[in-house]
Order: C-alpha cells, then sequence, then structure tokens
C-alpha cells in the first residue's frame, strides 16, 4: 500500500516538475520577442541578422536533441533535467548583459541546448513513469505548460521592458529559472527502475512505418502557428486596422484553446485511439488553415484563431503518448531517444511553417496559399488515415 502510494507520490511530483519546466522554457523562449528587434535596433543590427538569432534556437534544439535522447537513456533524466535549467538560467543572466550581435547569438543558442535537454528527458520521464493508459492524459497536461508559457512569455516580457528597461525581464526570468531549478532539485529524487538501453538498439525505432507517420504529423502540428507568424500580422492590419497590441492578443488565442484543448484530447485519444485523434486533427489543421483568412467580423476571427489551438492540440497532443506506445511495443525503454526524435520533427516543422507560408505568399497571395498548404495537410491526413489502418489489419 505504501509502495503504491509512494509511485503515486513520485508521478504527481514529475508531472508538476516537468510541466513547469516546459511553462517555463517556452516563458523565457517567447519574453525575448518583443523585446529583441528594439533592442537590436539599437544596436544597429540589420534586420537579417535578428532573423538569424531568431532562428538559432530552432537550430540548436534540431542539434543538441539527438544527443540528449541518448544521454538521458544513459545517465537517467534528473540529470539533463537539471543541465538544462542551469543552462537557460545561464542564458537568461547572459541576455541581460549582451551588448554584441555575437553574444545575443550565443545566448540564443545556449537556451536552445538547454531547451533540447529539458524537453528530451522531461517527456522521457513521464513515460518511466505512466503506464501507457495514462500517458495521453499526462502528456496532454504537460502541453498545456508549452502553450501557457507561449501565451504569456510576449506579454510578459513586453511588460518589463516598458516597466525597468532591457535587463529588469531578464533578471526577473531568471528568477523564476532559479525557482524552477530549485523545484527540479528537490521533487525529482527518484526515477523509475530502467533496463540499460543500447542506443543502436533505440535508433532501429526510426525504421518503424508508423512512427515516421507520426513524427510527419508532428512536423505539421508544430508548423502550424509558424505557418501564421510571418505572414497573419499584415492581414490583420489589413482587414481589421488591428494595432499591434490587438495583433498580439489576437495571437493569443490560439495558445489559449491550445491550451485548453490537450488535455482533454490527449485522454479522448487513449479511448478512441492515438492514430484516429491524429487524423481527426489533421483534418481540422485543413479546416482552420482556410477559414482563418476569411473572416471579416472580429468575433468570427477569434472563433477561426481558436480553432487553430484546437487543431494543434488535436494534432500533437496524440503524437506523445503514440510514439512512447511504439517504444514499448519495439520493447525498448528508450524514451529519450523516442522523444528526441520528436523534438527534431518539431524544430523541423518550426523552420519550415514560416519558409512555406512566406514564399507561397509572395506567389499566390495570402488566401490561396493557405489553402494549398490545408490542401497538402489534407493530402497527408489521407496517406497517413490509410497506412495507419493498413498497419492495423
Amino acid at each position: 500500500m505504501n509502495q503504491k502510494r509512494n509511485l503515486k507520490k513520485a508521478q504527481k511530483s514529475a508531472l508538476f516538475v516537468v510541466t513547469l519546466a516546459i511553462f517555463t522554457d517556452m516563458l523565457l523562449y517567447g519574453m525575448i520577442v518583443p523585446i529583441l528587434p528594439d533592442y537590436a535596433d539599437s544596436l544597429s543590427i540589420s534586420q537579417t541578422a535578428i532573423g538569424i538569432l531568431f532562428g538559432s534556437y530552432a537550430a540548436a534544439l534540431l542539434i543538441a536533441t539527438p544527443v540528449f535522447g541518448v544521454i538521458s537513456d544513459k545517465v537517467g533524466r534528473r540529470g539533463p533535467m537539471l543541465w538544462g535549467i542551469l543552462g537557460l538560467t545561464l542564458a537568461t543572466l547572459l541576455f541581460a548583459f549582451a551588448n554584441t550581435f555575437w553574444l545575443l547569438l550565443i545566448c540564443r543558442i545556449l537556451q536552445g541546448i538547454a531547451a533540447a535537454a529539458t524537453w528530451t528527458a522531461g517527456l522521457a520521464l513521464l513515460a518511466d513513469f505512466y503506464p501507457s493508459k495514462e500517458r495521453g492524459k499526462v502528456m496532454g497536461i504537460a502541453l498545456s505548460g508549452q502553450a501557457m508559457g507561449t501565451l504569456l512569455g510576449p506579454t510578459f516580457g513586453g511588460w518589463l521592458y516598458q516597466l525597468g528597461g532591457y535587463m529588469l525581464p531578464f533578471f526577473a526570468a531568471a528568477g523564476i529559472a532559479l525557482i524552477d531549478g530549485l523545484l527540479r532539485i528537490f521533487l525529482l529524487k527518484e526515477e523509475p527502475h530502467r533496463k540499460e538501453e543500447d542506443a543502436s538498439g533505440a535508433w532501429q525505432l526510426l525504421k518503424n512505418r508508423t512512427l515516421l507517420l507520426v513524427v510527419g504529423a508532428v512536423v505539421i502540428g508544430a508548423a502550424i502557428p509558424s505557418v501564421l507568424e510571418p505572414t497573419f500580422p499584415m492581414h490583420l492590419q489589413n482587414v481589421f486596422d488591428a494595432s499591434p497590441g490587438i495583433i498580439g492578443l489576437l495571437f493569443g488565442v490560439p495558445s489559449l484553446a491550445y491550451a485548453f484543448a490537450a488535455p482533454i484530447v490527449g485522454s479522448v485519444s487513449t479511448k478512441i485511439g492515438h492514430p484516429k485523434t491524429i487524423t481527426i486533427g489533421l483534418a481540422i489543421t485543413a479546416v482552420s488553415l482556410t477559414l482563418v483568412v476569411m473572416p471579416t467580423t472580429m468575433w468570427l476571427q477569434v472563433a477561426a484563431l481558436g480553432l487553430i489551438g484546437i487543431s494543434m492540440g488535436t494534432v500533437l497532443a496524440p503524437t506523445l503518448p503514440e510514439l512512447a506506445d511504439i517504444a514499448e511495443q519495439s520493447q525498448t525503454q528508450a524514451y529519450g531517444v523516442t522523444f528526441a526524435i520528436y523534438n527534431t520533427a518539431y524544430s523541423v516543422g518550426m523552420m519550415l511553417g514560416p519558409i512555406s507560408s512566406g514564399a507561397a505568399s509572395d506567389i499566390f497571395g495570402l488566401q490561396l496559399s493557405y489553402f494549398a498548404i490545408a490542401v497538402m495537410v489534407l493530402v497527408y491526413m489521407l496517406f497517413f488515415a490509410i497506412m495507419t489502418q493498413l498497419k492495423r489489419k
């Protein structure tokens, strides 16, 4: 009885710590969005260099993720979780004193490396602690932390920047990271017993066709918000004469909808099946991308953006437990490598979204470009549905 009670307590501690860790990471990631362009301008940094600064996070995350996946399977989850928060705190403090492009670039790269350690080890820890039937719900809860951090980060950073100048947001963020780090130290005292994993065997997961199909869905789910970033603000200005503040609030709508949808979708997907839920999510994505550029009234626009957020949750929330199940069925507990694959796919989606959206808008215009992307999502949805059905048979 005591053993069961202790397990429940350890599970709850792990879920709390991982959700908070993901929230902190995304809060600090988004915090610099309203700060960096203005500060970079004061340092006479070009727009191209600003673009490199923003893109360097995803590039660092992409490169570092497989490394931390293997490491966390070898040494456990607690170590990389602590290294991640240490790196994030250091990057945040360095940001406060960075006064050249190269220092800013180092900070952003370090932030991406820290995120790779936190996300990979954190998600793997949840897979270690929770059985298959509970993973949908807990992974959804963890993703709600991501959504809330994304939602609050720019607002938090912009408000503190206006209140106290450039350094204040980073000192405040370092304080939050310190609290997060202390909680990781004191609450993550034990891990479930895991058998020693052979890294070469773990990478055999890449030959699993269902896993590759899920990876494609993760790329699409990650690309959904980034499709909007380079092109949609101008649309809101043209149609609604929206100010930057209103645009910022509207961009918060998908994140809020995502935060509410992810835990619910995670629970539902456990009951009806993760592949079926992903298929539904891809269908909603195609519809929402088509609808989001149609409204001429603000309330309809809010509803369309809310649907975008729901589609993100419906695609991404089931992919995490499905990947864990695939690893388990392959008779491996290499969840670090498994979620390294997830993070890599997510990074690719973050990079492909703005590129595809910007290029297609230049060629076809905004409405046709979103429609073209929606058609590609719909084609993948049909391919995904057919292939997963054949695999099941």
